[in-house]
């Protein structure tokens, strides 16, 4: 928990929102009421206060989570199940890594509006910033082991692009799984440069 810095103790602590935020995430009740009714039983179950139901201080809690918090453990999650996995997963001993991409709308901010503008169909000042993100997925254990993030217009913004920045990711010996928007000439031969099927 190093990566939230010093903070205050609180109902909400950093660990205790991310537990709570994973649960709300993970769960069949995505609702923030949930999580905060779950932390309400938690504390009363452990003997301590009760905590008020109102949603407000457990999204504030949530909004300080630091991003960069998120996904490193998110990638460090990916490759831990990776590595603990079995050799019979894998297909002829080697790792099959699915990329795909999409596009998600964003919360209407305005940092969100300035770094991922609105599609130019949508009049100015309707609808939600859009992202485009692509991921790459092992097949083996299923686990997503990095994603980047961009906008969906522009220069320099497609699925392609965003796979060069996570190019790293694929080893020697990968066996890459992509639909036909990454069959470009040149990502063909820096795989094969690299060894990568």
């Amino acid at each position: 928990m190093e990566d939230v810095g010093v903070w205050r103790e609180r109902v909400y602590s950093p660990f205790m929102t991310l537990v709570l935020f994973l649960e709300q995430v993970l769960g069949a009740d995505h609702s923030c009421q949930d999580a905060v009714a779950r932390a309400l039983s938690a504390r009363v179950a452990d003997g301590q206060t009760p905590c008020s139901l109102n949603t407000g201080p457990y999204c504030k809690a949530r909004a300080r989570l630091p991003v960069e918090l998120l996904e490193r453990l998110g990638r460090e999650t990916g490759a831990r199940v990776c590595a603990q996995q079995p050799a019979g997963w894998l297909w002829h001993g080697r790792q099959v890594k699915l990329v795909d991409g999409s596009t998600v709308s964003m919360p209407d901010t305005a940092a969100n509006q300035k770094r991922f503008p609105q599609n130019r169909s949508q009049k100015t000042g309707l609808g939600f910033p859009l992202a485009r993100l692509v991921a790459i997925v092992s097949l083996s254990c299923g686990s997503v082991l990095d994603w980047a993030v961009g906008p969906c217009q522009g220069k320099e913004t497609g699925e392609t692009a965003l796979l060069w920045s996570l190019a790293q990711k694929l080893q020697p010996g990968d066996v890459v799984v992509a639909d036909r928007a990454y069959a470009g000439y040149f990502m063909i031969a820096w795989l094969i440069q690299q060894g990568v099927t």
